[in-house]
């Protein structure tokens, strides 16, 4: 009997529905996006995919026709880290100088600035609750 009841809850639990993770917004605010044209580009990094060189989990593209523009992201609460560029004459890519110096507006997560090379994970990351979270990123140039 015992092994019939432990077989019954075994089959029970198989069936149990399994919920998938709940989803929240996350908002980026793109401020200071000057001049009036092209294209910003917005992507999405979790922790480990090569920030900011890697490929992001999402990305969006977003007309520049604002001094601030927006771009929502449909995520799972966690830690991620964004990086952003102003794509000023609409050729799909970073434009950069010598040594690799950009020479179109960029932008990283908590506004952090790199000084000599590219950013780490750890200097931009942030963490989107269950209740979703609004973050702001001022474009800069180089």
């Amino acid at each position: 009997m015992r092994y019939l009841l432990f077989a019954l809850s075994l089959c029970m639990t198989a069936f149990v529905p399994r919920s998938s993770p709940k989803k929240t917004n996350l908002t980026v605010e793109i401020q200071n996006v000057q001049p009036l044209k092209g294209t910003v580009f917005v992507a999405l990094f979790p922790p480990g995919n090569e920030f900011p060189n890697g490929k992001p989990i999402d990305g969006k593209k977003v007309d520049a026709e604002s001094a601030t523009v927006r771009a929502s992201f449909s995520v799972e609460p966690g830690t991620y880290a964004i990086a952003i560029f102003h794509d000023e004459n609409s050729n799909g890519k970073m434009d950069k100088k010598m040594f690799g110096i950009p020479k179109e507006p960029y932008g990283f997560s908590n506004n952090f600035r790199p000084k000599m090379s590219a950013p780490k994970f750890s200097d931009c990351q942030f963490t989107v609750g269950n209740g979703g979270k609004t973050i702001q990123i001022a474009l800069k140039k180089f």
